[in-house]
């Protein structure tokens, strides 16, 4: 019985110093966007700048999963922050706005790969009969394959430019706008647009109170994967009824 005691004790003890297997977590593989679009209106239905940025990861398999946007950070209200699943269902989704020194974050669970979000920031000042003068910095939070910015010319303006300068402009809905498209964006790159023009008036293009559908056609145009189609019109057009829904833009100056 002794031995059989000793014997006992000797396995406890060996298994004692026999070391617990490790379960290491693995971190998230880091993701990237396949193309993005960013619209920026000045001016457009409000004294502010409204920005429209919106995109599709490359990697669908990889959501649900967090994800950071970083913003300029002088963001006055934002809007929405959407996902889009597969069958055409938008999902928005709770986010709180966090402000640094030089920019402004949030941090969501996006359940889909596609996002889109709507804001206004406030750059400048408006002044009757001054120049406005400000730089959009779109800080690349992953890398981006394709990215295409849309700067849109508020109406009634004077000597209107976009620096760097482009030759690829085109008229939409009233509208005059320089287009740019830039391929292989790094993680941490920084792009600047710096934005400059005179204003006489100021009331913003469109009136606010009136509703109209202009805000799909903003959409329109875009190829490949960041087309996320029909379904991508109606969560606009839910998302700006909510916000306010847009008028047909006022002829001549938008003073």
């Amino acid at each position: 019985m002794t031995g059989l005691i000793r014997a006992a004790l000797a396995l406890a003890m060996a298994l004692a110093v026999v070391p617990a297997p490790s379960f290491a977590v693995e971190p998230e593989k880091p993701v990237a966007v396949g193309r993005m679009k960013i619209t920026i209106m000045p001016e457009y239905d409000s004294p502010a700048v409204l920005v429209v940025q919106e995109g599709k990861f490359a990697d669908k398999n990889a959501f649900p999963r967090q994800v950071r946007f970083t913003l300029p950070k002088e963001v006055t209200k934002l809007t929405d922050v959407c996902s889009l699943s597969p069958g055409g269902h938008h999902f928005c989704q709770i986010f709180t706005l966090h402000y640094e020194q030089d920019y402004s974050y949030i941090d969501i669970k996006l359940p889909y790969s596609d996002f889109f979000i709507d804001y206004q920031y406030a750059p400048f000042t408006v002044k009757p009969a001054s120049i406005r003068d400000f730089t959009y910095n779109l800080r690349a939070d992953y890398a981006i394959a394709l990215l295409e910015v849309h700067v849109q010319e508020p109406l009634g303006t004077k000597d209107f430019a976009v620096e760097p300068a482009t030759q690829d402009k085109y008229e939409k809905d009233g509208f005059s706008y320089s287009k740019y498209a830039i391929k292989d964006i790094s993680a941490g790159e920084t792009k600047a647009f710096r934005i400059k023009y005179h204003k006489e008036g100021v009331n913003p293009s469109v009136d606010e109170k009136f509703s109209a559908m202009l805000t799909p056609g903003l959409f329109k145009g875009m190829t490949g994967e960041i087309l996320l189609g029909a379904a991508v019109a109606g969560v606009i057009v839910i998302t700006l009824a909510r916000r306010r829904s847009r008028s047909k833009p006022q002829k001549g100056d938008a003073s």
